[in-house]
């Protein structure tokens, strides 16, 4: 049995056929196969990136902190911080005016810190101070007992006082009236009355002289031509600075 040239030239046809689709195979699985996994794998990362910045936007915002400046003694003042969040928060920078100083504080969930003292420089009569502190997360959370001033040797706050909104959706006329508990026993000074039937919400304002004392609040609405407290009235609000806020807010709802 004799082989011509054709058989061969075909044989050799069909050879590099085969070669040529192995090559080609092999280019696939050497080049656009890895190129594949090589994009997912960036999608993989650049969706787990996008999945942090959203934790991290997610905890940002979850941040909620109350500051309060107090006396620190002498020329320095002190930084009360209370984390009312859901998770831990770590200061990083306490800033009282233009200076800042650095901290290292991690303040738990329904935990407090008092951070300081810091000293003030060039402290002067009638020099003031604000404070504010920086987390972690670049939260920026101001004080909210306002500045301290530098008079007669020592430190005081702005003023104190207490804040009455009563929710008056139905209309009415309002009675305010304030106690001093620590001072003047069963003696009620009212700052506020309805001259006739409001239709907005009553804001009654009124200051305090005495930090650390203890206050009620009693809110009376006029029933035809009788005076009766709101439920919750008389409300206890004790100014407890430089424990709590200087300034006290009472929300009442009327009836």
């Amino acid at each position: 049995m004799s082989i011509t040239a054709t058989s061969l030239i075909e044989k050799r046809k069909g050879v590099s056929t085969i070669l040529g689709t192995l090559i080609f195979i092999g280019i696939i699985f050497t080049s656009v196969v890895p190129m594949l996994l090589v994009m997912k794998q960036a999608d993989t990362i650049y969706m787990k990136k996008i999945h942090d910045v959203e934790n991290m936007d997610n905890d940002r915002a979850s941040e909620d902190l109350i500051v309060y400046l107090y006396d620190g003694g002498n020329t320095s003042v002190n930084v009360k911080v209370k984390n009312m969040g859901e998770t831990p928060v770590k200061i990083i920078r306490v800033w009282t005016n233009d200076k800042y100083h650095n901290e290292n504080t991690t303040i738990l969930t329904n935990s407090e810190e008092v951070l300081g003292p810091f000293e003030v420089p060039d402290v002067a009569e009638n020099v003031t101070v604000d404070a504010s502190v920086v987390t972690e997360r670049g939260n920026i959370f101001y004080s909210i007992s306002g500045s301290l001033y530098f008079s007669g040797g020592g430190w005081s706050t702005t003023s104190y006082g207490i804040c009455v909104i009563i929710h008056n959706p139905g209309g009415g006329e309002f009675k305010v009236s304030l106690w001093n508990v620590s001072r003047y026993p069963d003696q009620w000074d009212e700052f506020y009355e309805s001259k006739a039937k409001e239709w907005e919400d009553i804001v009654a304002t009124t200051p305090v002289l005495e930090p650390s004392a203890d206050y009620k609040i009693d809110v009376k609405e006029k029933k035809g031509s009788k005076w009766k407290s709101l439920p919750g009235s008389p409300i206890a609000t004790p100014i407890e600075y430089p424990n709590g806020p200087p300034f006290i807010l009472v929300w009442m709802d009327a009836q």
